[in-house]
């Protein structure tokens, strides 16, 4: 006995069919995943931002080293930094993209915006001191190697000025330290979210999800 099979659609036709079949199934698991895929990404937010120098120097004591103690910030800086994070984190969205029948499509993760503004109305990146405002975290994220007070300069000292871990002594100028100073384009937040291994975390993540 002989069976045979005879194909009556074109290959064409064949190949719309199958990757309208594939759309139609990517579309179903991203609206039913999304909301799982948004809350994975929250938890990278705090690795990736953590993994960052500045971060680090915000959180040190040592007085050569430590933000805290050139921006003159006083107490400790670990609420600062989860206000930073926090506020990054609630700041981030996901849209998806609906996959077409040429399987153009996928999903979009929005995780700040542009112009910093969840950042810099946070009342932590503030230091208030007699005469003045010093708005810090603006200058760490935006203003670059720009000079923030001159004929002044920090002298890095334990047990000294508001952040006990130095003051400011006249001469010279003060502003954020080069390795540390950020712009619009490129600043500790914009870094955190690029990079190697933030896209090895991303593909295990979705991969994990979407298997």
């Amino acid at each position: 006995m002989t069976l045979s099979i005879k194909i009556t659609d074109s290959i064409r036709a064949i190949e719309k069919n199958v990757n309208k079949a594939i759309a139609d199934h990517m579309n179903s698991v991203m609206n039913r995943k999304q909301g799982e895929i948004l809350s994975e990404v929250k938890t990278l937010i705090p690795i990736w931002i953590h993994r960052q120098p500045e971060i680090s120097a915000l959180l040190s004591t040592d007085p050569a080293y430590s933000l805290k103690g050139q921006f003159g910030i006083p107490g400790e800086t670990m609420s600062i930094v989860n206000a930073i994070i926090q506020a990054v984190v609630d700041a981030t969205v996901i849209k998806i993209v609906k996959f077409s029948p040429n399987l153009k499509g996928g999903l979009e993760l929005q995780f700040q915006p542009s112009n910093f503004s969840n950042l810099l109305s946070l009342p932590q990146g503030h230091t208030i001191y007699n005469g003045g405002d010093l708005h810090w975290l603006d200058w760490l994220l935006k203003r670059g190697d720009n000079i923030i007070v001159t004929n002044y300069q920090y002298s890095p000292e334990s047990g000294i000025g508001r952040s006990g871990l130095g003051h400011m002594v006249g001469g010279g100028s003060f502003r954020v330290p080069p390795q540390f100073s950020g712009t619009e384009a490129d600043n500790f937040i914009t870094r955190a979210f690029i990079g190697p291994q933030q896209e090895i975390d991303l593909a295990y993540s979705f991969k994990k999800i979407l298997r």
